[in-house]
C-alpha cells in the first residue's frame, strides 16, 4: 500500500518559542522547520518604552499580546526593590507569554496574572482574554497593553469601550521575515519529496506573511493550496478557512498538541 509521506510541519512563530518549537517536533521524529513569519525588532522610540516603564505603578492592568512584549518589556526595566508593583495586575495573551511573565518580570508570581486556560490556554488570543479581564475585580481604571507596533486594536477598543484609559506600548516592531536560503532548501527539499506543509500559524498577520512568502518563490507558489493550516486560536482557523483553505485544524503550540493534530 502506498502511503503519503509525512508532512513537514513549518513553524511561522517568531523568535525563541518557534525555534524551541521546531527543534522539540524534530527530537520526537517530525520533519519540522522553523521559517518565522516574522523578524522581531527593537521598538522604533526606546524613550516611549522607558517613559511607560517609569509610569508603571500608574497602571492597574499591564497587558502581555506575547512573549516578545515581555521580553522587549523585561530588557528595558530596571525594577526597584519592591519588584512588580503589588496593585497591578497582569493579562498574558496565552499560556508562552504566562510562562515568559514568570520567567522574566520579577515580582509577577505574586501579582493577580489573567490568562486563559483549558482548551484556551495555549494562545487563546484577545476574545480569549476579554471575559476575564471583563470579570476581573476591580475593575481597573488605567491599563497598558505592551505589544507590537502596528499590531491588532481589537482588545484596545474592548477596555476603552467599557470605561478604562488605555495606554498602548509599542515595544518592539515585526518585520516580515525573508527565508533564508537553508530555510528555503529545506522547503524545496519537502516539495521535490512530495510532502505537504502543515504551517503553524501563531497569529492573525502571519497567514498573509507566509502565503507572500511562498508565492515570491515560483517552485513552492502551489505548495500553500494544499498545505494544512493548523491554527493556534479559533479565530487564525476562521481567517484560513475564510480565505478558502480546505484542511484547517485547531492546535495549540506544543509538540504533542501538533502531532495530534497531524495524525
Amino acid at each position: 500500500m502506498n502511503t503519503a509521506p509525512a508532512p513537514l510541519v513549518v513553524v511561522t512563530r517568531p523568535q525563541r518559542a518557534g525555534r524551541d518549537l521546531a527543534a522539540a517536533l524534530r527530537a520526537q521524529g517530525s520533519d519540522a522547520l522553523w521559517c518565522p513569519a516574522f523578524d522581531i525588532l527593537a521598538a522604533a522610540d526606546p524613550a516611549l518604552l522607558r517613559g511607560a516603564l517609569a509610569r508603571l505603578d500608574a497602571y492597574d492592568l499591564v497587558v502581555f499580546v506575547s512573549p516578545a512584549a515581555v521580553e522587549a518589556f523585561a530588557g528595558a526595566w530596571a525594577p526597584g526593590p519592591e519588584t512588580w508593583p503589588r496593585h497591578a495586575a497582569i493579562a498574558a495573551m496565552g499560556a508562552a507569554t504566562r510562562a515568559a511573565v514568570l520567567a522574566r518580570i520579577p515580582g509577577a508570581a505574586r501579582a493577580v496574572l489573567l490568562c486563559p486556560e483549558g482548551a484556551l490556554a495555549a494562545d487563546g488570543g484577545s476574545e480569549a482574554l476579554w471575559p476575564l479581564l471583563q470579570r476581573h475585580a476591580p475593575a481597573p481604571r488605567r491599563a497598558l497593553i505592551v505589544r507590537a507596533q502596528g499590531g491588532r486594536q481589537w482588545l484596545s477598543d474592548q477596555l476603552a469601550g467599557a470605561g478604562v484609559q488605555v495606554e498602548e506600548l509599542a515595544a518592539y516592531r515585526r518585520l516580515a521575515h525573508a527565508p533564508t536560503a537553508s530555510e528555503s532548501a529545506a522547503l524545496h527539499a519537502a516539495a521535490a519529496a512530495g510532502k505537504r506543509l502543515a504551517i503553524l500559524y501563531s497569529s492573525a498577520e502571519a497567514i498573509e506573511v507566509v502565503a507572500r512568502q511562498l508565492a515570491a518563490d515560483t517552485a513552492l507558489a502551489g505548495a500553500l493550496a494544499h498545505a494544512i493550516g493548523l491554527g493556534v486560536h479559533q479565530r487564525i482557523v476562521e481567517l484560513l478557512r475564510a480565505r478558502g483553505d480546505t484542511d484547517v485544524r485547531l492546535c495549540a503550540p506544543d509538540p504533542a498538541a501538533v502531532r495530534r493534530a497531524l495524525r
